[in-house]
């Protein structure tokens, strides 16, 4: 519940970025309060006037926490997103929790952070329903959680419940880079570094 009362013009505008980045109707309702035939106008108003062209998502939203280590691209993606969310003051664990809570703030600021990975993503980024659940389950800290390289000083993305454990997706990038210039790196880990 939201501690100020918002007028309807901003819970409009955060509603109208919401569906530019392609999130659920359930997600929007749940972050501004609009009710479902308010935020279905808003959506028809876009499709109108030529700002989006993709179709609604539909169904549940994405919630398992694998999806974001499977492989190392995804690790990666994933990675970079959290830093990202860490510098936007989103990933704090504060009570009450403002991922439960779905207030009008919080999403403003998660559209914002949003905004800025899609600028940075490096590979194929995760989709805003991915990154919306994947704040919160880092935010929380119950089955994934951010660990530093020791070998060059990067976040990246750890699983509690998978036996496998990944090497830093920052490192392995900087390896096949220097892989495909023909170089060596010396501030990759030894271990890496030999593999070559």
């Amino acid at each position: 519940m939201d501690i100020f009362p918002r007028s309807e013009t901003e819970r409009v505008a955060v509603a109208m970025k919401m569906i530019q980045f392609e999130a659920r109707t359930r997600t929007i309702r749940l972050s501004t309060k609009l009710t479902d035939d308010q935020i279905r106008r808003l959506y028809r108003q876009f499709k109108r006037s030529g700002l989006i062209t993709t179709t609604r998502h539909r169904g549940r939203s994405p919630q398992q926490a694998l999806q974001f280590t499977r492989n190392g691209n995804t690790q990666l993606e994933a990675s970079v997103l959290a830093s990202v969310l860490a510098s936007h003051g989103l990933l704090k664990g504060t009570r009450p929790k403002p991922w439960l809570t779905q207030n009008l703030h919080y999403a403003h600021r998660f559209c914002v952070a949003y905004g800025r990975y899609l600028e940075l993503a490096i590979n194929e980024p995760l989709n805003f329903e991915q990154a919306w659940y994947f704040t919160r389950m880092l935010a929380a800290r119950s089955e994934l959680f951010l660990q530093c390289c020791k070998h060059c000083n990067s976040h990246y993305l750890g699983d509690n419940h998978t036996v496998i454990k990944r090497d830093c997706p920052v490192c392995k990038l900087r390896e096949k880079l220097a892989k495909e210039r023909g170089e060596e790196d010396e501030t990759l880990p030894p271990k890496t570094r030999r593999r070559r």
